[in-house]
Parts: structure tokens; C-alpha cells; sequence
């Protein structure tokens, strides 16, 4: 059976492993992000008072969910990491698809995502949380 040739790399190439690496060197733990033992407990109590994913619940899915997210990123800002209002259960595939897709368009594909789920948009006066707006 034949084999595919050697792939040409370039002895001091930037793989995409080592940008990845260094972007999180750069963004610290998930403890130095505020995810602390009090977030475990807040998390677990949300996830029990709504335990479905509410993306999937969007397309008429029935899945349980495994993680309380934050609708808007919160980017370190401690008032809106702990507003409740804009905590979502959700399931993992959600969480790092649907949504990280959303995260990427920007501010108004988050805040058209808060109006289906029925919640209020995030007040403009925290535009500068969001990249890109």
C-alpha cells in the first residue's frame, strides 16, 4: 500500500499547537478566572433549578445540561460573571459550538440569542466586555 510523502515543515514554523499554547499561558487557570469553589456551588445549585440545555431547547431538543455558561462573556468583570440573569444551563456540545460560533459574530448575534431565550439584551454600558463591538 502506498504512503503519502512527507509534509514540508519549515524548521522554525509557529505550529497551531503553539499558538494555542501560548494563548492560554496568556489567559491563566480557570481559578485565576474566578471559576472558584463559591462558582462550583452556584453552578450546581443553576444547573439543578434548570437542569436542560436551553440552546438545544431553541430547536426542540430535550438534553440535559452539564454547564452553567455565561451568555456574555464576562472577560473578568466580576458583576457580570455573578448576574445570574444571563447564566445559561447548557450542554457541552452547545457550549463549545453553537455558542462559541456566536461569541466570534460579535455583541448583536449574543443579544438576538438573549431576546429568544427571553431575557434582556445586555445594557449597552458594558459594550467594551464584548470583543469586536
Amino acid at each position: 500500500m502506498p504512503s503519502l510523502p512527507p509534509t514540508f515543515r519549515p524548521a522554525n514554523a509557529v505550529t497551531r499547537r503553539d499558538t494555542n499554547r501560548a494563548s492560554d499561558a496568556r489567559r491563566g487557570s480557570a481559578r485565576e478566572r474566578g471559576y472558584t469553589s463559591a462558582w462550583d456551588r452556584a453552578s450546581r445549585g443553576h444547573l439543578r433549578s434548570s437542569p436542560l440545555c436551553r440552546y438545544c431547547e431553541l430547536i426542540d431538543e430535550v438534553t440535559a445540561a452539564t454547564l452553567t455558561d455565561h451568555l456574555y462573556p464576562h472577560r473578568g468583570d466580576q458583576a457580570l460573571f455573578w448576574n445570574r440573569t444571563y447564566w445559561i444551563s447548557c450542554c457541552k456540545p452547545c457550549h463549545d459550538g453553537f455558542k462559541q460560533r456566536l461569541e466570534r459574530q460579535g455583541r448583536m448575534a449574543l443579544d438576538n440569542l438573549a431576546v429568544r431565550l427571553g431575557l434582556p439584551p445586555l445594557p449597552p454600558s458594558s459594550a467594551p466586555i464584548l470583543r469586536g463591538t
